[in-house]
């Protein structure tokens, strides 16, 4: 009710009811789109075995070889990025001779067939000195995801939430379909960094849109609720995989659905622009039609309505506004214990985004098993882990949840070095994800609770720009360094996440507490070091998404 009588949209419709349960039920399928294309690379990109099969020979795709390629001293399989430098033409495995003869680059590969008849890799020639391009695609997605974050906002508070989530979902769509047919692993890149924007787009306005529209603990709930749309996205995406091996259809699998988004999204009274919005921006005669039917919808009564006006409302929107305009990352910064919380906050998003991206990028590498079944099992413990995110969010706090799930992560994926057992490693791996994938959807909520309000958009915005810095890395530190130690990403990413559950602890407990508006205010609160005690005080529940 408080969040009702302080929110002239949920005054009116209430903080939850049939309407916004029929708009999100819409909007909420942004994160499927969104986990399609980012999880999808672990399809289009496997790590597929390969052989050297010079052309002269003309044998049938598939057909291993370990004749045609040299062993390097100590090793016991042929070195298949070089071959013996012979006529193959008039030679075969029984009268190839080898002794004294040299070695060049290999003039062409091929690949085992079993996974995918053709992956991205086995048509672009990534291995050998190509290799690097593989985690380099990958970064430069989680690089496009960044320009995303930042741009998404501003231009959805300019020209409105509804219009950008239909424009990124349009983008989503065309760049989705146009990758498939890349000519070269350069274009590949490109489009698909593309569509890391797009879809970073579509998932943040999404997000806005929905949280702009609840109120009370629905914000907790919907918050939450919306990365099960992202897990949705998460235990289909195999199964497409298996159905359409391919990459390239595989991709157009995972894009042409995105259509029916936006036949769904352009029709204007089944998803309305935001009513917030609008008010904000002067639109009020909008505003009023759309909250009208909102009213009606959600069965509130008549003499609880009232107006839309440009009074005391618009006033306080325009005021907070002119204040903001001052306000800066540099404000963080100005006082030590708001610096320390702040500080403390980007390692938490940073080693979240690197334990979680580089577990999910290199699930086939460096967790044993089928990456199929590796993958679903992992999406079925998103669906468990968000669960009870939520259930320790409402009554255990926010501190002791993120820092317990954080440490529990780094402890079971260090368990998995020492275990010998295939079984064993492949348990303490998904248990040490769904960890990390509880504590990621903690961290976003936490940190929008945390900062004062003057600088709460900054705060968690700098945060997310940290954050995909993690993500950037992880492909390098999952799949690079773990080619030349197996054993050196597992350590990196459970020590971070240990070191970041520690850190948690130094951080105020925001749950049941009255937020910090001020900077004054903010740095009393980071300097509270209550460990054990929880108050109850004034309950508020901002938060933020960018998956």
């Amino acid at each position: 009710m408080e969040a009702e009588e302080a929110d002239e949209v949920l005054g009116r419709i209430g903080n939850f009811g049939k309407y916004q349960l029929r708009v999100i039920g819409v909007v909420q399928f942004v994160g499927v789109f969104a986990a399609w294309q980012l999880l999808s690379s672990s399809f289009m990109l496997p790590e597929v075995d390969f052989w050297c099969s010079p052309p002269e020979l003309n044998l049938p795709r598939g057909i291993p070889l370990n004749w045609t390629s040299p062993i390097r001293p100590g090793e016991d399989k042929p070195d298949s990025c070089l071959m013996y430098d012979i006529d193959y033409e008039n030679v075969t495995e029984q009268t190839i001779e080898t002794e004294g003869v040299g070695n060049t680059t290999c003039s062409r590969w091929d690949y085992s067939r079993s996974m995918s008849p053709e992956s991205v890799a086995s048509q672009f020639n990534l291995v050998c000195g190509n290799d690097y391009l593989r985690s380099l695609s990958q970064s430069l997605y989680m690089a496009g995801k960044m320009v995303g974050a930042l741009g998404s906002g501003m231009l959805s508070d300019k020209f409105g939430r509804k219009r950008m989530i239909l424009i990124a979902s349009i983008s989503v769509l065309f760049f989705g379909v146009v990758i498939a047919f890349s000519p070269s692993m350069i274009v590949f890149t490109i489009l698909r960094s593309c569509v890391a924007a797009s879809t970073t787009a579509l998932f943040t306005c999404g997000f806005v849109y929905c949280m702009e529209i609840v109120g009370g603990k629905w914000s907790t709930l919907v918050s939450f609720g919306l990365e099960y749309s992202w897990a949705l996205g998460y235990i289909t995406i195999p199964l497409i995989a298996w159905a359409v091996p391919r990459w390239d259809h595989l991709q157009l699998a995972a894009s042409i659905p995105t259509a029916i988004f936006v036949a769904v999204m352009a029709i204007p009274s089944l998803v309305p622009e935001s009513p917030k919005w609008l008010i904000v921006n002067g639109k009020l005669k909008e505003a009023e039609e759309i909250l009208s039917k909102a009213e009606h919808e959600n069965g509130r009564k008549s003499t609880q309505i009232q107006k839309v006006h440009n009074s005391s409302y618009t006033d306080q929107e325009a005021n907070g506004e002119k204040k903001s305009q001052n306000v800066t990352v540099l404000n963080l910064f100005k006082t030590p214990s708001l610096r320390r919380c702040t500080l403390i906050m980007y390692y938490l998003w940073f080693t979240n985004n690197l334990v979680y991206y580089g577990l999910t990028f290199n699930a086939g590498k460096l967790i044993p098993g089928d990456i199929h079944t590796n993958m679903v099992i992992s999406a079925a413990l998103e669906f468990l882990a968000y669960s009870v995110a939520i259930v320790c969010f409402l009554y255990l706090g926010r501190r002791w949840s993120t820092s317990s799930f954080m440490i529990c992560g780094g402890v079971f994926l260090l368990l998995t070095t020492v275990v010998s057992s295939t079984t064993g490693k492949i348990v303490l791996a998904q248990m040490g994800k769904f960890a990390i994938t509880a504590s990621f959807a903690m961290v976003y909520q936490y940190a929008a609770e945390m900062f004062p309000t003057v600088v709460r958009n900054v705060g968690v915005g700098s945060c997310s720009f940290f954050s995909r810095i993690g993500s950037i890395l992880a492909p390098f530190v999952g799949r690079e360094l773990g080619s030349l130690s197996p054993v050196a990403p597992i350590f990196i990413f459970g020590f971070t996440s240990l070191l970041g559950g520690v850190l948690a602890l130094l951080l105020p407990e925001t749950n049941n507490k009255t937020l910090p508006n001020t900077i004054q205010e903010g740095e009393e609160f980071c300097n509270q070091t209550q460990f054990f005690c929880i108050k109850k005080k004034e309950k508020a529940n901002p938060s933020n998404s960018d998956k």
